[in-house]
């Protein structure tokens, strides 16, 4: 839901749940009828009644094709997703675990200096055939290593980790290097 349905559903529901309370009062005829009934009278009198009702149907209208609306999948960052469904019980592995299967699958590669996964989860149905995650790794690399076979072996290194930990197949993944370091720096530490 987003922030525009949720500020209109916090004063909606108030008043949803203040006339709820009136029309329980006249009901159980806590409040007397020729009381209720004179300010019914003078409520309907007022021009502003029309106004608040019609505020009222709008907000109504918009929260009535919000139920019907169609969204793309939602992206995550972060969290948790199912991988298997076994007998025993769903397995559900963290983002952050995932990306440190590819950033160490991506360290232990002659080569690579530097790298930083970003793991985007999509919230697809079960039943859906696409891939479950995206994988962008950036990565420094060192000074004459070639940015192409680096490029292929480590994209089939990282797709093939992913296959064996976790069990999904052809993983997509978006390699940038965002720098070309020389050899003097050795350090293999991971990006923020």
């Amino acid at each position: 839901m987003g922030i525009i349905n949720r500020l209109l559903l916090l004063p909606y529901t108030l008043v949803a749940m203040a006339l709820a309370v009136v029309v329980l009062a006249a009901a159980l005829r806590i409040v007397p009828e020729s009381v209720w009934l004179n300010e019914l009278r003078y409520a309907l009198s007022r021009q502003e009644l029309l106004a608040v009702c019609g505020v009222f149907f709008l907000v109504s209208l918009k929260f009535f094709f919000a139920v019907f609306s169609r969204t793309s999948s939602p992206v995550r960052t972060s969290g948790e997703f199912m991988v298997v469904d076994t007998p025993a019980g769903a397995v559900q592995v963290a983002v952050p675990a995932v990306r440190g299967i590819v950033e160490r699958a991506a360290l232990s590669m002659q080569g690579v200096r530097t790298a930083a996964a970003v793991i985007s989860v999509h919230d697809a149905p079960k039943d859906s055939p696409a891939t479950p995650m995206q994988v962008e790794l950036k990565v420094t690399l060192a000074e004459h290593t070639g940015v192409n076979a680096v490029s292929e072996e480590l994209t089939a290194k990282v797709r093939q980790e992913l296959h064996d930990v976790l069990g999904i197949p052809e993983v997509p993944v978006m390699l940038r290097v965002t720098e070309i370091a020389n050899t003097g720096t050795s350090s293999k530490r991971t990006l923020s």
